[in-house]
């Protein structure tokens, strides 16, 4: 089994202050959302062959600058003493993660209920202009996770259940969860996401409160 000490190495505690934070976060999104505007115009740019091998020369050239400097390892989850964490390479929310949508997790509000919206692009399908299921239990499962921890707690994923309803189109989609109920370690969530027609596909999330975590209260 693993120790405390294993897990909280994930969580390191970084002497950064938060408004450095914020100018790192805001320089290096902008890297990552001009890397993904580049993926989506590489999946569906039908140009002449000379203008693909010079695009991949040049990117070839970028890449190579940018692995000078590159750190080694995952980012991870990261926070400071004033109250700021950050996880910049997450595959939903992560700032620096060009694969990332991002999603932008809301609340919970006074109902206990957290959403986010997204736009969801051709880098996220599956048959051409239908979300990939895939991708949708990545989303659902990461809103499900910020519900179960309600800003109190850490959990992991134990069990997630999906059920689709109808394809999801790309495009703009929304997201809410909830809990709906607790026994001992365990998180109960139910989650939803929806088109702008109604839902399209719910979840059933059963989510840990590791024992590491429990007996650091």
């Amino acid at each position: 089994m693993s120790s405390p000490a294993h897990h909280v190495a994930y969580f390191p505690v970084e002497d950064l202050p938060t408004a450095e934070v914020d100018r790192l976060e805001e320089l290096y999104g902008g890297l990552a959302d001009a890397v993904r505007d580049l993926i989506d115009a590489a999946v569906t740019t039908d140009p002449p062959a000379e203008l693909l091998a010079e695009a991949a020369r040049v990117l070839t050239g970028l890449t190579e600058d940018l692995r000078v400097r590159q750190t080694d390892g995952a980012l991870g989850v990261r926070h400071n003493g004033q109250g700021r964490t950050w996880s910049w390479g997450n595959a939903v929310i992560g700032p620096r993660n060009a694969t990332a949508p991002p999603l932008e997790v809301v609340g919970p509000d006074e109902d206990g209920r957290v959403t986010a919206e997204v736009v969801l692009g051709p880098t996220h399908q599956d048959e051409p202009g239908v979300l990939h299921p895939g991708a949708a239990a990545k989303l659902l499962d990461h809103l499900m996770g910020v519900t179960a921890a309600d800003r109190r707690r850490l959990t992991m994923t134990g069990t997630l259940t999906i059920t689709h309803h109808r394809p999801t189109p790309l495009g703009p989609v929304s997201l809410a969860g909830w809990i709906a109920r607790e026994e001992g370690s365990k998180v109960f969530v139910h989650a939803e996401l929806a088109d702008p027609d109604g839902v399209t596909v719910e979840a059933e999330g059963v989510f840990i409160i590791p024992r590491w975590a429990r007996d650091a209260d």
